[in-house]
């Protein structure tokens, strides 16, 4: 009877984002602004490195810092998306800020970032955690 109920609460509940965090890379680099998008050349690309907890923290680096904060998390079966509104750089001494949007496709480990201007492609790759 209590295997039947949890059944039935776990069917009922809204889907979460599964128990794990995301490190990604972007491979190129690309600007994209409202007259177009332009890839930057091979030795002209700024690495970044990304990381998007499941509780929705995450960090998207470049440069000499850090586009960090607390985003909101949805899995769109299978398609797991970070949003967040206005997002501090983490070494402006201006204290401006954008919005930041990751897209990770689960099964092949395939992503996308936009902020500040940056829309970029990136290789994912998961990381289970043990909680």
């Amino acid at each position: 009877m209590l295997s039947l109920l949890v059944a039935v609460l776990l069917s009922s509940s809204k889907s979460v984002i599964p128990p794990d965090n995301w490190s990604c890379a972007n491979d190129v680099e690309v600007w994209c602004a409202v007259d177009g998008c332009a890839a930057k050349a091979e030795g002209e690309i700024t690495p970044m490195s990304i990381s998007a907890r499941r509780d929705g923290g995450f960090s998207v680096c470049a440069y000499t810092g850090c586009w960090e904060g607390q985003a909101e998390v949805h899995d769109l079966k299978g398609r797991l998306l970070w949003a967040a509104n206005e997002a501090p750089f983490s070494t402006n001494p201006d204290g401006s800020s954008t919005d930041v949007s990751l897209l990770i496709i689960e099964k092949d480990g395939v992503g996308f970032v936009r902020v500040g201007g940056i829309a970029s492609p990136l290789l994912c790759t998961r990381e289970v955690s043990d909680q």
